[in-house]
């Protein structure tokens, strides 16, 4: 059985997490910034897999997944194929 608090609480640290590596690569330069991308769209990857877990009626779930569109558009306008 799926504990949906922690997914839920592992979902909303990836999508910081990704948050993040798009900050820092958006002030990095060459292999830091290349590194910050991809671990962006890496991490991204995983959230939406742990968004499918996470019930659909939540509201948590619906704002979650508002905020994971934007990270998508972000890394979309990185560069980074998602």
């Amino acid at each position: 059985m799926i504990d949906n608090s922690k997914t839920l609480e592992r979902l909303k640290a990836q999508v910081t997490v990704v948050r993040w590596h798009l900050d820092a690569a958006a002030s990095g330069t060459g292999d830091e910034k290349r590194r910050h991308l991809d671990s962006a769209s890496l991490t991204y990857q995983g959230a939406v897999e742990l968004l499918a877990q996470v019930p659909a009626a939540d509201e948590v779930h619906v704002a979650i997944k508002k905020q994971i569109a934007e990270l998508k558009e972000r890394l979309r306008g990185a560069g980074q194929l998602v």
